[in-house]
């Protein structure tokens, strides 16, 4: 009896932890967008290293999920799981201290959990995994090295494959604006120069409230704007409230958000949310 209820126990736990990092790395997935940002926001790398260290970080809890339902190479397993809980759950103590209390993106957009909140679920996950480890699971299935090379590789490219990074998909897509509107709002006394925007190197971004990619291409500016030292007013949003909806319209064509790199009245380079350029704007406003 006792050796039955160790193994339920066992597999209850082998379940449990494979759920768990399963529906994070999902939820991540689901919410890439929002995953890249918030790793970006600190800043530490550039915006095009965020977009694969988003999809390798989940590509490699997928991959701890299947380890851990298989059973496949405890030892190895356990060192990987204790490891990468350990990292983020020292990262998670830096986000606290730095008085962050947006959420981790632990669970994506589905969970909201501040640092503190997440740190506690990391403590809980680090306890459940010591625990299922010292049962010694046995493997599912004995472990083979193409079936473990195979599923490495599907875990792995699965994110890359779902969800290609944007500087990959979208290089330097241009978008398509209305150049004698934009330029009919720059004239003396009309909304755009009214804003300063005509008079020096700006970016100008056209969006929208209540618009998701509006809000994404908001953070990726901002931070820009942080991480390269840039004044913030050099980046102006621009709402259809602050210049009317039908010239707003007319300049756009609809498209949102709409962001311009802007040298005084000549517009150098467009980009929607997916392929703004941090280098380019960077190296354009620092001159």
């Amino acid at each position: 009896m006792a050796s039955n209820g160790r193994l339920i126990l066992s597999w209850c736990l082998r379940l449990a932890l494979a759920a768990l990092f399963a529906l994070s790395a999902v939820s991540k997935m689901a919410g890439i967008d929002h995953f890249e940002v918030y790793i970006y926001s600190f800043g530490f790398l550039p915006l095009t290293v965020c977009f694969l260290a988003a999809r390798l970080v989940i590509g490699f809890e997928l991959l701890l999920a299947m380890m851990i339902f298989a059973g496949w190479y405890p030892r190895l397993t356990r060192l990987a799981t204790l490891g990468m809980l350990l990292f983020f759950s020292l990262f998670l103590c830096y986000a606290a201290l730095a008085g962050r209390s947006d959420s981790c993106q632990c669970f994506g957009q589905w969970i909201h959990m501040d640092p503190t909140q997440s740190l506690l679920k990391n403590a809980l996950l680090i306890l459940l995994a010591l625990w299922h480890f010292h049962l010694q699971p046995r493997p599912l299935l004995p472990p083979k090295w193409w079936l473990l090379t195979a599923g490495t590789l599907a875990a792995m490219a699965a994110p890359f494959v779902i969800s290609i990074p944007d500087n990959w998909a979208f290089g330097s897509q241009q978008l398509p604006y209305s150049e004698a509107h934009l330029d009919s709002a720059m004239l003396p006394g009309r909304p755009l120069d009214e804003r300063g925007v005509g008079q020096d190197r700006r970016v100008v971004a056209f969006v929208t409230q209540g618009c998701p990619y509006c809000k994404i291409a908001r953070k990726k500016l901002d931070g820009i704007a942080s991480r390269h030292g840039i004044d913030p007013d050099r980046i102006v949003y621009i709402q259809p409230s602050d210049i009317g909806s039908n010239l707003f319209l007319s300049i756009t064509h609809g498209a949102r958000p709409l962001v311009l790199l802007m040298d005084g009245k000549k517009v150098v380079a467009t980009y929607h949310s997916r392929n703004i350029d941090e280098r380019q704007i960077a190296s354009f406003l620092a001159d």
